[in-house]
This record gives structure tokens, C-alpha cells and sequence, in this order.
């Protein structure tokens, strides 16, 4: 054979293998439950929540994020960015068109064995030559963000905007002033609260712990639920306005610590509401608050340093 041809031959067959598509595949285990990565797959929310580049977008650019949702598909636009993701049973076939470059790939979820363990099965495509250089280096499928995704599935900074943690009640003994104000009169009213039960532990010569306090917003009114009190080293006793009463010492608590403008503290309550959700926990009383300071807030942009607190059963 001409050595012209079997060049062109060679040639063609390079060409070839630069363009026939390989499938390459990587199945990964996380951490969280199949109900809880299939709702976050299924959602557009959900991907603008865990994907990086659309996670941190500035607030100023949000408006731009264009979402259309169809059934058993949604795509999200945003300058420079376009996923196409459709879903079917477990699996999700993603187009992706970001960081100048388009590239499709699928998810295949799946309930493991274990509880709140979910199999992932990553497929993609990749050109004949590049399947063979990764025979001898291992194939990266950072193209496809499944470990963004499974980073996010498992760290709780990430999933629920704050660091949860479980911890429990200081103390059995407890006394606090509740009232129901109207909503503009929120910080005046838990001073004077605070100042009555500061004159109550001075009159009775009481040692008092963490301070601690509830702004709830009642529905459809114009209206919160207050409620200012102390944790106590030993029983007390009910007086005016002033009302002793006791919690189960230890009693199970998840919490997040939060710094910064009150009216900011929010996140956290979302957070951790989101938390019990996807953990099955069921709420035993009202969240509440500790005031690291012992200080309460004048306004809703003063800053506090706060614990809030959700209690459950177990």
C-alpha cells in the first residue's frame, strides 16, 4: 500500500478518535438522604443553592438568573451560564453551558442500603482519545459538580447558611415575663420587661445565668409575642408579672450561633427550620434565643450576638 495512503489512513483514524463519543462513569456515595438530594436535584432552588458559580452570584445580580420550569424539566439562564436539566425517575441528563464550554452528563440517584445514604452514578461524554489518555490518568469530572453537590449535601455551612450543632438546656429553673406587643413597640417593651426582671432577681438577691428571649411575629397581625427571661442555678417563685417556671435540664437542643443586625438572625431560624425538616424532628416549644451579651437589641440593626435554639424530643 502506498505509504501516502496508509498515512492519510493513520490520519483519519487520529481524526476518528478525537470525535467518536465514550461514555466514562463515576459513582460516588453521600451523605444525606435519597429524598433529600432527590429534592434538591429537582429543583431550580435547589441548584441555585448547591451550584458554586450560581451560589455566589452578588446579591445585586439575582434578578438576572432567568428560570423556566416545564414538566419533568427546568432550565436556569444567567449571562455566561445555561442549564438545561431534564428528569426522569432517579435520573437527571444535564446540559451545561458555563465557564465558556458545553458539556452533557447525567446523574443517576439512588437509595443505598444504608440510611440517609445516596448512590450517585455520574455519566459523561468524552471523545475515544481522551477515554485512553484517562486509562493512564484518572478521569476528572469536575466539569460535572458532583462533588460541589456532594459537598453541599454534607456540610451543614453550606446546606443551611449556619454551623448546627446539638447541645442542651443549662438549666432546669427558669424565669420569664411574656407579653404581646404591637410590632413597632418590639424593643421598647422587652427593655422594660428586662428592667422588671432585673428588679425582681435584685429584690430577691437571685444569682441569674443565660438571658434569654423570644421575638415571635404572630400571623396576620401587626403583632409579636415577647417574651424575656433568665436561666437560674435554683427554683424561685412567681411574682406580678414575673412567672417561675422549669424545662427539663439537658433536654436536647439544636442550635446556631449568629453575629451580626437582628433583623439579619433570620437565616439561622430558616436554616434551622430546614434542618428539622429534612432530619424528621419535631419541634417540643417555641424556638428561642440566647443573648451572649446579656444585652437585648434597641433596633432591628443593632447587632447581637445571639444562640437560637430549636428543642425537640430526642
Amino acid at each position: 500500500m502506498n505509504k501516502k495512503v496508509i498515512l492519510l489512513v493513520l490520519l483519519l483514524i487520529v481524526l476518528a478518535a478525537c470525535f467518536i463519543p465514550v461514555t466514562e462513569e463515576k459513582t460516588i456515595s453521600v451523605k444525606a438522604s435519597f429524598f433529600n438530594s432527590y429534592h434538591i436535584l429537582s429543583s431550580p432552588d435547589g441548584w441555585k443553592k448547591w451550584r458554586p458559580d450560581l451560589r455566589n452570584i452578588p446579591a445585586a445580580d439575582t434578578g438576572k438568573i432567568s428560570i423556566r420550569k416545564d414538566t419533568g424539566s427546568f432550565s436556569i439562564q444567567y449571562p455566561d451560564l445555561a442549564l438545561n436539566v431534564k428528569m426522569a425517575g432517579g435520573l437527571f441528563t444535564i446540559d451545561d453551558h458555563s465557564d465558556n464550554k458545553s458539556t452533557g452528563y447525567s446523574y443517576m440517584a439512588e437509595p443505598a442500603k444504608l440510611p440517609n445514604i445516596t448512590i450517585i452514578t455520574v455519566d459523561k461524554k468524552v471523545s475515544a482519545i481522551n477515554y485512553l489518555l484517562h486509562q493512564f490518568n484518572e478521569a476528572t469530572f469536575a466539569d460535572t459538580h458532583i462533588d460541589d453537590f456532594k459537598t453541599f449535601m454534607e456540610t451543614d455551612s453550606l446546606r443551611y447558611s449556619c454551623n448546627i450543632f446539638k447541645t442542651g438546656v443549662p438549666e432546669g429553673n427558669l424565669i420569664v415575663i411574656n407579653k404581646t406587643v404591637v410590632s413597632k413597640d418590639k424593643f421598647t417593651e422587652a427593655a422594660k420587661m428586662l428592667a422588671n426582671l432585673q428588679q425582681y432577681v435584685k429584690k430577691h438577691s437571685i444569682t441569674t445565668k443565660q438571658l434569654i428571649a423570644q421575638f415571635l411575629n404572630k400571623e396576620l397581625t401587626d403583632s409579636v409575642q415577647l417574651k424575656v427571661g433568665y436561666f437560674l442555678d435554683k427554683e424561685a417563685f412567681s411574682e406580678n408579672d414575673v412567672v417561675f417556671t422549669r424545662m427539663p435540664k439537658g433536654g436536647p437542643l439544636y442550635a446556631a450561633k449568629f453575629t451580626g443586625s437582628f433583623k439579619d438572625r433570620l437565616i439561622v431560624y430558616a436554616g434551622l427550620r430546614e434542618y428539622f425538616t429534612d432530619h424528621l424532628y419535631q419541634q417540643a416549644i417555641l424556638p428561642f434565643e440566647f443573648y451572649l451579651d446579656n444585652k437585648l437589641p434597641a433596633s432591628d440593626t443593632d447587632k447581637v450576638n445571639i444562640q437560637v435554639n430549636f428543642s425537640t424530643y430526642f
